[in-house]
């Protein structure tokens, strides 16, 4: 009967034990899940970012004129737009018969982040023919 009883449960050191293994275990598994879950966050971000900045310097040239200088405003409450164009030489060809003008166009989207501003930016380079009529470039 002695036997019996002594192995008739689990002692209060061993649940102790237990839950102290398994109090960690779910706090160090809630730490990946909010940290994966914050990775996520700032990947859409990132993302949301970039089709701002493509959308953009799509416009730049086309929608919007082609001017050196900078120009910036805001897309929403959380991201704000900046462009820089100037003129580029390098490499240029010189003739008079296609007098091309070249433009180095700069977009940066930015917001603020949990912790940090953040921002993306691209860069490309564009070409313009001047207006044949002689009343600007085009």
């Amino acid at each position: 009967m002695n036997r019996r009883l002594r192995q008739g449960g689990f002692s209060l050191l061993e649940v102790l034990v237990a839950f102290a293994i398994l109090s960690v275990s779910l706090g160090v598994l809630l730490q990946v899940f909010a940290g994966g879950l914050r990775n996520a966050g700032v990947s859409d971000d990132y993302t949301q970012a970039a089709l701002y900045a493509e959308s953009i310097l799509a416009a730049i040239g086309r929608e919007a004129p082609l001017s050196e200088g900078v120009h910036s405003g805001p897309i929403d409450d959380r991201f704000s737009w900046r462009s820089t164009v100037d003129a580029y030489t390098e490499g240029m060809p010189v003739s008079e018969n296609m007098p091309v003008h070249g433009y180095r166009v700069r977009v940066e989207v930015f917001w603020r982040g949990l912790a940090q501003a953040r921002s993306v930016q691209l860069e490309t380079l564009r070409l313009e023919l001047p207006d044949p009529s002689g009343q600007g470039r085009r």
